[in-house]
């Protein structure tokens, strides 16, 4: 394992520090007017946390409005998109370039649309590329703006937090450090915590089981495979693990045992894609079985002994389960070169940043092959002081964590700013 590395940060702004400090203690608050809320969620992840504001501010008031544009989830609370958000999907510099018409013209009718429905206050969800652009021409419209999950500050573009003082009302964060770099340059933040316990607790029970056979379990070994949740995502990662998978699976039979390959996803949208890459691939290499399986991702990383796992949220999804795995990630040329200029930390992977090592290893464009990606999986899964370090690592980020329940205390943070009290939990 690498040894770690401190995140090292500029030097503070001579802007004197605001610190949002007191608890939250009303657990009824009250808000004199029904406030015209726009939501914006860019991907999956967003809109999960989007409906779980949602519901708990519903709950507080029926009346409240909510408009903008969120995913699946959030038109199940009742939200009113404007768009899809699948068309918000976009990955690296280069895909932004091609899309610039439309997300400039969609700006533009967000904006349009702020005006039109008297809105008072958006709750922009992640997306910082897009979001935080929004939130200056929102702030000029006199609304106030919640930004929901900071911006990676501490990996790349720290100079960014001079423009979310400048447009950013509110900022809701989930680790403790983060807190602490928005408290030093005089940002209005709350730490409310990492959804990620209480979001695997509630959507599991709605997971179908995985049948596992008893009498075979002791001699095979499960590997799920995750591609990711964005289109994007999908096409660029998706026959780099089901190649990873045929080798994996010549090895084990070379040694005798079996090996059962899942692929999880949640992207309706690329159903037909993956369904037909998985047929090719057990077409041109019979004896291997690979499974789809719709929205049970947390099934499948339950029932793993390793899941191989394109970089993002879904990597706290298996330090959940508290399993090994082996962090990959591709993106274009271009949009590497220029990550690899901006980016400060060395890691991409959150369990990695969040433990200040490598605690699981990264396979990062060109070290993102089939032949790497078997090459770790079989150190994993053949060396057991190897995998049993790399698991007590893995704990100890699941610890730091926590079990809060974070759209709870999200939306008790929104509600205690709508009367424009200090707000902290």
């Amino acid at each position: 394992m690498a040894t770690s590395r401190k995140l090292t940060l500029p030097k503070k702004s001579s802007l004197k520090s605001k610190k949002a400090g007191d608890k939250i203690r009303s657990e009824n608050i009250s808000v004199s007017s029904s406030p015209v809320f726009m939501m914006l969620a860019g991907e999956h992840s967003g809109d999960l946390l989007g409906a779980e504001v949602l519901k708990e501010l519903k709950k507080h008031d029926p009346d409240f409005t909510f408009f903008g544009i969120g995913g699946p989830r959030m038109l199940e609370e009742g939200f009113d998109s404007i768009e899809n958000m699948e068309e918000l999907s976009v990955i690296g510099f280069t895909a932004v370039l091609f899309k610039y018409k439309f997300l400039k013209a969609l700006m533009d009718r967000l904006v349009e649309e702020a005006v039109a429905r008297s809105c008072t206050h958006a709750i922009l969800i992640d997306y910082p590329g897009f979001n935080l652009r929004l939130a200056a021409r929102l702030k000029e419209l006199g609304i106030k703006v919640i930004f929901y999950v900071s911006p990676q500050l501490w990996a790349w573009n720290f100079g960014r937090i001079y423009k979310i003082k400048e447009t950013i009302d509110l900022m809701l964060v989930l680790f403790p450090f983060e807190k602490k770099i928005y408290d030093d340059y005089g940002v209005r933040s709350v730490f409310v915590g990492h959804p990620i316990a209480q979001r695997i607790k509630e959507k599991i029970r709605k997971e179908a089981p995985i049948p596992v056979d008893e009498k075979q379990q002791a001699h095979l070994q499960t590997i799920t495979l995750m591609p990711g949740s964005r289109s994007a995502e999908i096409h660029r990662m998706l026959d780099t693990l089901l190649q990873s998978a045929t080798l994996i699976h010549q090895e084990a039979e070379a040694d005798k045992k079996h090996v059962r390959f899942l692929i999880p996803n949640i992207n309706v949208k690329e159903e037909e894609f993956i369904q037909t890459k998985i047929k090719e691939t057990e077409e041109v290499h019979p004896g291997i079985k690979i499974e789809y399986l719709f929205d049970r991702s947390l099934r499948c990383i339950e029932v793993s002994d390793i899941v191989l796992v394109t970089s993002g949220t879904a990597t706290l999804e298996v330090v959940y389960f508290e399993k090994p795995m082996v962090i990959l990630y591709k993106v274009s040329l271009l949009s590497y070169f220029i990550s690899a200029l901006l980016i400060r930390t060395p890691f991409i992977g959150l369990v990695n940043i969040l433990s200040g090592r490598e605690t699981v290893k990264e396979l990062i464009q060109a070290e993102c092959t089939p032949e790497e990606t078997v090459r770790e999986t079989m150190a994993i899964l053949k060396n057991k002081k190897y995998r049993n370090q790399m698991m007590e690592e893995i704990r100890s980020v699941k610890e730091s964590l926590g079990e809060e329940h974070s759209s709870k205390n999200a939306s008790r943070a929104i509600l205690q700013f709508l009367k424009e009290k200090p707000v902290s939990l």
